[in-house]
């Protein structure tokens, strides 16, 4: 299968996608998807990474109940009330929407895992900071986005719903040596792909030391 986008066009144009047509995931794309995932490194090649894809209706729907929950604590309605700005108004009215709709509209949702009962990690590994564990997990979730975008598929990444995670790892059957990092609803882009609006690189980029521009 040919990629419809270049590599750099689609690094260029996969933005967040939080609309979604009704219209199913063929198999053959979501797999396509998923292999993308599988392609992604991880520490010592270990491969402790696990997908969990979530298409019953039933499941969707309390996830999404348990996201909606999550999200009023993240952000209560004053906050977009008070929101000024209207680009930051334009993002937070996509993410309001997400948040009522994720449990129904996307037709996939895909949990992102790390199982810490697979061995293989270094032996010091708690010298480590918490935060690199991700660093397993979230080149996956980047190479689904960019994959998605190359099938005309489109999504976002999502950790809202971790005030639940509980409750969510109970509904799936998830074990307790298994971790979540990431949700991603995907589906058939209701909104358009890129191109992205971003400082430029020689605003958030130094050379040799702190604060020192890239010329």
């Amino acid at each position: 299968m040919s990629d419809a986008v270049g590599l750099l066009e689609g690094m260029a144009t996969t933005r967040s996608i939080r609309r979604f047509r009704p219209d199913p995931i063929p198999d053959d794309l979501l797999r396509t998807v998923l292999e993308a995932a599988n392609w992604a490194p991880s520490g010592s090649n270990v491969q402790n990474r696990r997908q969990l894809v979530v298409k019953d209706a039933e499941k969707r729907r309390r996830i999404g109940e348990l996201y909606g929950e999550a999200f009023k604590v993240f952000y209560p309605a004053e906050r977009l009330a008070e929101e000024v700005d209207p680009t930051h108004q334009r993002m937070m009215r996509g993410a309001v929407y997400l948040a009522e709709t994720i449990g129904t509209e996307p037709p996939v949702l895909v949990l992102f895992c790390r199982d810490d009962a697979i061995t293989g990690s270094p032996a010091n590994a708690a010298a480590f900071r918490p935060w690199t564990h991700g660093a397993t997990v979230y080149p996956a979730v980047q190479n689904v986005l960019l994959a998605a975008r190359a099938v005309g598929l489109g999504g976002c990444l999502t950790t809202i719903y971790l005030r639940y995670e509980d409750e969510i790892k109970a509904l799936l059957g998830i074990p307790e040596t298994v971790d979540t990092y990431a949700l991603v609803p995907l589906g058939f882009p209701r909104d358009t792909f890129g191109p992205l609006h971003r400082r430029p690189v020689e605003e958030v980029t130094f050379v040799d030391s702190w604060g020192a521009p890239l010329s």
